[in-house]
């Protein structure tokens, strides 16, 4: 008698797993537990006794539901187990180190482990998933706080480019090789240009939109640099010269897409505000969050 290996995927199981395996590109992602559930969703598509224990299975873990309890962010991922899952699915060598790192950046408790893998993450973006110059430019636009802000700088009526003037105007001082970088910067991504005629830097109006190679690392590293600008403020910035509101509401998910809707479109009203005709004189920084504190209860749809 022929004895089949039951822990081998077969079938539809086996074709669907290495189509899901070949089509998701784990540098696109800024959480592995993202990562895992998009990987699970397209496994599953179509095929509806497809579990959460067969997927711990087929990712090299044990037939129990610790996975589940990872994605519903009830437990993180060991590195032991990360390393099973990247084995499983053949990462290739920089796509697991990637990934590795997303783990341990996810589960850091410590701000300052948080910050050293981030910047890890970063670098090796840079290195490896770059598809242009212009990539790894755009990236580097977004890791700092201080390049948006040079960059509205610039617009002010009466700029300098001198590093003490810039620092004679900014709460948060500069090095004068980082204003030196930025401005070079900011050139290189055509954000702005010197003027002969008015011999200064003026800016161009352009926009810098990430492409879908770094937007998602972009879009984490500006928000939490944004955010590290909110904290500062607080005992920075003169208290006439700033506005800060928190409230933590107890909701439903139907009034916090109202919410959304409500801040998306003080958003606009700001950007038009700024579009008008006016003396440019200084620059500020609007932060708008909406965060989940809880997770749905067990059981209910998307309960992560």
């Amino acid at each position: 008698m022929v004895q089949k290996d039951k822990s081998k995927k077969t079938g539809t199981v086996q074709d669907r797993f290495d189509t899901a395996r070949a089509q998701i590109d784990v540098t696109q992602f800024t959480s592995y537990r993202e990562f895992l559930k998009n990987l699970y969703d397209r496994i599953k598509t179509g095929r509806k006794s497809y579990s959460y224990i067969r997927f711990a299975t087929d990712l090299g873990l044990s037939a129990s539901n610790a996975l589940w309890l990872v994605l519903t962010m009830r437990r993180d991922l060991s590195e032991a187990s990360a390393q099973k899952i990247a084995s499983a699915l053949e990462m290739p060598h920089e796509s697991r180190k990637y990934f590795m790192l997303l783990v341990r950046h996810n589960n850091a408790r410590d701000p300052g482990q948080r910050e050293a893998c981030m910047k890890e993450l970063v670098t090796l973006k840079s290195q490896h998933f770059m598809e242009s110059g212009a990539d790894e430019n755009t990236l580097e636009f977004f890791q700092e706080w201080y390049h948006p802000v040079l960059r509205e700088m610039v617009a002010l009526d009466d700029f300098q480019a001198d590093p003490d003037w810039i620092n004679e105007r900014l709460f948060l001082r500069l090095l004068p090789k980082q204003i030196e970088r930025s401005l070079a910067l900011l050139q290189e991504l055509k954000l702005i240009r010197f003027d002969e005629n008015r011999q200064r830097y003026v800016s161009t109006g352009e926009q810098i939109f990430p492409s879908r190679t770094v937007g998602p690392l972009a879009a984490v590293r500006f928000h939490q640099k944004a955010c590290e600008n909110a904290r500062e403020s607080v005992t920075a910035v003169p208290s006439h010269r700033r506005d800060l509101n928190v409230m933590t509401l107890s909701i439903s998910d139907e009034a916090a897409q109202k919410l959304k809707a409500i801040f998306h479109k003080a958003c606009e009203e700001a950007m038009a505000m700024e579009s008008q005709p006016q003396p440019r004189t200084e620059v500020y920084q609007i932060n708008v969050q909406l965060f989940a504190l809880t997770r749905k209860a067990p059981g209910t749809k998307n309960d992560t």
